[in-house]
């Protein structure tokens, strides 16, 4: 299963963001929304949509792609705030 993209404007030289990731957010299924919202990680809607529309394994249907966002979520190392003092 291929790792999650991190929500970023750009990626290696040529690619970029056209629209903003409100909009491909919107496109995917309720369930693969519902997901991304109580992400720990702030997933890309983008490279969701795009595994989705092409059909790729473990993006068939939303509960495939929210699936595949709780793993790639549970993958991330957490992040914990530190103070010094």
């Amino acid at each position: 299963m291929p790792v999650m993209s991190a929500n970023s404007p750009k990626v290696g030289r040529r690619a970029s963001v056209t629209k903003p990731d409100m909009w491909y957010f919107d496109q995917l299924p309720p369930t693969a929304r519902a997901a991304l919202a109580n992400a720990n990680f702030n997933w890309s809607a983008g490279a969701a949509l795009n595994r989705w529309k092409r059909g790729a394994k473990g993006y068939k249907t939303g509960k495939d792609i929210a699936a595949s966002i709780r793993a790639a979520d549970k993958s991330v190392k957490p992040f914990y705030q530190t103070t010094n003092g």
